[in-house]
């Protein structure tokens, strides 16, 4: 009796299966960028029209303990390049645009509700001389 009860309890399990082809996973939504050669992943950001001119849609992004913030600008739902680039730390800005600036931009993706794309930049000082780079950028973002 204890091996048929045996046999009925390891069939019960091996007959037992996680249908793995029809489990949706979250997706993961992010922005993620090398900073001074430190790698951060942000999970939390913030997406707003801007109040002064409603064709731009603003992206913040604090990260290192929100001691730092990334903010940029995208016309709304257009797929090319981001506007403004802005970097504060310890309260100072650092401003980057498309004609001044060492950076390269690239938004694929911009609808109503979601923002892909690529950005390297790196902030100078007056002279040239590089302070801060951003490498490495992803932007896989919903809002």
């Amino acid at each position: 009796m204890k091996n048929v009860v045996l046999y009925l309890l390891s069939f019960l399990v091996l007959s037992c299966s996680v249908d793995t082809e029809n489990l949706q996973l979250p997706e993961v939504y992010f922005i993620s960028f090398t900073f001074n050669d430190i790698t951060y992943v942000v999970t939390e950001y913030t997406v707003t029209i801007d109040p002064i001119d409603e064709w731009n849609r603003m992206v913040e992004v604090p990260f290192d303990n929100a001691s730092k913030t990334l903010r940029f600008t995208v016309e709304v739902e257009e797929t090319n390049q981001m506007d403004t680039l802005l970097f504060e730390v310890d309260d100072v800005s650092w401003e980057s645009d498309p004609t001044y600036g060492n950076r390269e931009t690239s938004i694929t993706k911009h609808t109503d509700s979601n923002m892909e794309g690529t950005f390297r930049v790196t902030f100078e000082d007056a002279s040239g001389r590089e302070i801060y780079r951003f490498t490495n950028g992803v932007i896989h973002i919903e809002f």
